[in-house]
């Protein structure tokens, strides 16, 4: 392969990549505040932001399953997108909490599919054209920082005007899917790996230790959860307005950057699990931070993105692509994704919100500071045991 098709690929693939988080920074930041803005109480936002987890674990995988076995994975995220797409306007069609949890339901069917679709493609396309995955993931991380800092603002005088945008950008998602290099499956897989994946049956993962790395995930990744859920909350119930949740959330962003520089060294330098426990930790610490509910705190809190989130997020996916079976990879992703924004988003939100409607939003952030920090502590405990054989390894 020569450079300039290098070079080609690479740009497609970084477009791609901008064009997805551009997308989720016209969304899920700001969809707590809205919800807040039309009267809605902490309970009913925990369970209305319940609804995109709870359909990443029963709905998603559907997707991810259909994508590896169609071998056409293009297409499937196309048609998702475009699901999304006309998914996306129907907020505008009421404020109640019964419709709006109807539009949810039909917005998560599809968008809880893409992030894991679209890395899927991403990353092995990456790798196949020899691109450096964590200079693409930058240009998403720039793209997501961009658009939360620029509509934040504007949301703070039209906050309903951000369904219309999620919509744009959408669009622009899907425009970006088009320029993707062409897969080697997507003209249909060789007999020989239809069979190698046919006999590899329901087996997704290489190895057991992929249990821990998931455990790991859940446990951070709640955390993680909860803040992006309650953080607009907070912020609105300290009196400050829209444009500060926007400008954390391009701190969190931009703080990411640092990382993705380095991440392919310190995936050499480290272990998965020595990163994911550290991350885990860390966690532990931002959300605690958060809780403090001044503005300086807070700040450092979202600066800790690169160090919770990032690390997290870079090491896992890399750490699936490297471990799945042969013609698994949307559904190695998917796994991911269950967990990630299933499971651990849906405990989150519902525990979250009813300790913040019980309580308050100040003490439920403690209380999910302590609970990531024992969680990590006691991941990291068993699988020392592991290691050492104390526990049996199947």
């Amino acid at each position: 392969m020569n450079d300039l098709s290098k070079k080609k690929a690479g740009s497609r693939l970084l477009f791609t990549n901008i064009a997805y988080w551009m997308t989720d920074g016209c969304y899920t930041p700001f969809l707590s505040s809205y919800y807040r803005s039309i009267g809605l109480s902490s309970r009913e936002i925990g369970i209305l932001l319940a609804i995109g987890p709870a359909c990443a674990i029963c709905i998603q995988p559907v997707w991810a399953m259909f994508s590896d076995r169609s071998g056409k994975r293009k297409k499937v995220l196309e048609l998702v997108t475009v699901g999304a797409a006309i998914a996306s306007l129907m907020y505008y069609g009421g404020k109640s909490f019964t419709y709006l949890f109807f539009a949810t339901v039909c917005m998560a069917v599809f968008y809880y599919a893409l992030l894991p679709l679209c890395d899927a493609i991403v990353i092995e396309s990456a790798r196949r054209f020899g691109c450096d995955f964590a200079r693409i993931r930058m240009g998403g991380t720039l793209g997501y920082a961009f658009v939360v800092f620029m509509i934040g603002f504007f949301l703070e005088r039209v906050p309903a005007a951000q369904f219309a945008l999620l919509f744009l950008m959408l669009l622009l998602f899907l425009t970006a899917q088009r320029h993707i290099p062409k897969e080697e499956t997507e003209e249909g897989q060789s007999w020989e790996r239809r069979a190698v994946s046919k006999k590899k049956g329901g087996r997704i993962f290489q190895s057991r230790e992929i249990l821990f790395v998931l455990a790991f995930v859940f446990v951070g990744q709640a955390d993680l959860a909860f803040s992006g859920t309650f953080l607009g909350v907070y912020v609105l119930e300290l009196g400050y307005s829209q444009s500060l949740v926007g400008i954390l959330s391009c701190i969190s962003a931009l703080s990411e950057i640092p990382i993705l520089f380095c991440a392919s060294k310190l995936m050499k330098r480290f272990s998965a699990m020595q990163m994911l426990a550290f991350s885990s930790l860390m966690m532990a610490v931002r959300i605690f931070l958060t809780g403090l509910g001044v503005v300086p705190t807070m700040v450092i809190a979202q600066l800790m993105q690169s160090v919770t989130y990032m690390i997290m997020y870079f090491c896992v996916t890399t750490y699936i692509s490297e471990h799945v079976c042969e013609g698994k990879a949307s559904q190695g992703q998917s796994i991911l994704s269950v967990v990630q924004m299933g499971l651990a988003a849906v405990t989150a939100n519902i525990a979250g919100g009813f300790v913040g409607e019980r309580l308050s939003t100040q003490i439920a952030f403690y209380t999910a500071s302590v609970v990531v920090l024992v969680g990590a502590i006691l991941v990291i405990v068993v699988y020392r045991l592991y290691v050492h054989g104390r526990i049996k390894k199947v």
